[in-house]
């Protein structure tokens, strides 16, 4: 995700767990090296993903060596997890995180599961899909998630908001995500912003 150099624009560096197959540590010199520049923030989205892959081994290879390059580098975490939250935290649990920690971006699972990756340190990325009508287990976990460790998304162009579900996501659109976590937590969304730009200055830029 690496982003050109533009105002406040700054990226991750990171090999997603479906791209893991086959991984030779001159992709891995070719993330340390790229993670060096400035504008780069953060390692990811790395993770597990066994919603389409059967490569877990290398998934989970993918994911030791990237841990120890953030650890390494001063870098948070950005991870991908899908259909693999039980394995993902118990791995995590295990290898333990690199000091900055990190957000389990686009969080999808329950509120059981929340508490887990809440209690090793790390934020929660919520997406459009709290905006889904049936989605009322998500939205309770928002609820109970400390608003200090909430970090708004959009995930583009994938998994819109209502009111554009079904369409092509946009960055933009992330003000719909403002407005329904505003709604639950029962705060203004000019507060909310303030808070979650103090939580992105925390994990990206160490301030705070």
């Amino acid at each position: 995700d690496f982003v050109k150099d533009e105002g406040k624009i700054f990226g991750a560096v990171g090999i997603h767990p479906s791209e893991s197959l086959g991984l030779k540590e001159t992709d891995l010199d070719e993330i340390k090296e790229l993670a060096g520049n400035p504008k780069i923030v953060a390692i990811g989205e790395i993770g597990l993903d066994f919603y389409w892959e059967t490569n877990k081994q290398d998934q989970y290879k993918s994911l030791d060596a990237q841990l120890d390059i953030a650890e390494e580098m001063g870098l948070p975490v950005v991870f991908h997890i899908r259909d693999a939250y039980e394995e993902a935290y118990n791995f995590l649990q295990k290898k333990g995180l690199p000091a900055r920690k990190g957000v389990v971006h686009c969080f999808s699972s329950d509120w059981e599961t929340a508490q887990k990756f809440l209690d090793l340190g790390l934020y929660l990325g919520f997406d459009g899909p709290i905006t889904y009508p049936k989605n009322n287990k998500l939205r309770e976990v928002v609820e109970k998630t400390p608003v200090e460790r909430i970090l708004p998304e959009t995930d583009s162009p994938f998994l819109p908001p209502v009111p554009y579900r079904g369409k092509r996501n946009n960055p933009t659109y992330v003000k719909y995500v403002y407005e329904k976590i505003s709604e639950i937590k029962g705060i203004d969304v000019e507060t909310l912003k303030e808070i979650t730009k103090s939580n992105v200055e925390k994990l990206f830029f160490n301030k705070g």
